[in-house]
């Protein structure tokens, strides 16, 4: 069951950023699962996926726009964003950046990694820019919530 983030809980966070951003944030997850790495990449390693295994994407349109790959990624709410990615590993790793969303934040380039060993470990890293610093926890928890519902489909 997917639970829903509402953008309307953004505007708790004040209207869009209007004057410098004064911080630099960094939110890090990280999620250690026996299966295996090509079993996880499968799950979340196509740029469009996200829609299948985080509960506050309803849907992902990939378009590409001045020849760079987009996603549009559609909240329950109606919110969008659009992200680019900026760097891909196959197998391995994408980085994107957030080009516009409902958020008070620019700059914002981050990662999602897949690395394997004696367990396989998924690491969801950003760094961002805000004048608002209760993004930093705001943006840690849509990262939670991205990584509980990827444990909880590879335990099924």
């Amino acid at each position: 069951m997917k639970h829903v983030i509402p953008v309307s809980l953004f505007c708790v966070f004040g209207v869009f950023a209007t004057g410098s951003l004064a911080e630099t944030y960094s939110v890090s997850r990280t999620l250690e699962t026996n299966a295996s790495s090509q079993t996880v990449w499968h799950l979340i390693g196509d740029f469009c996926d996200i829609d299948d295994w985080h509960p506050a994407i309803t849907a992902c349109d990939l378009k590409v726009i001045e020849g760079g790959l987009h996603r549009v990624l559609q909240l329950a709410d109606g919110a969008e964003f659009l992200e680019k990615r900026v760097a891909s590993e196959s197998g391995l790793s994408y980085t994107y950046s957030i080009e516009t969303s409902p958020l008070p934040i620019e700059r914002y380039v981050g990662t999602l990694s897949v690395t394997a060993g004696d367990a396989t470990t998924i690491t969801w890293t950003t760094r961002f820019k805000s004048d608002d610093p209760e993004m930093e926890a705001f943006v840690g928890s849509i990262f939670d919530a991205g990584m509980a519902e990827i444990a909880a489909q590879l335990a099924q």
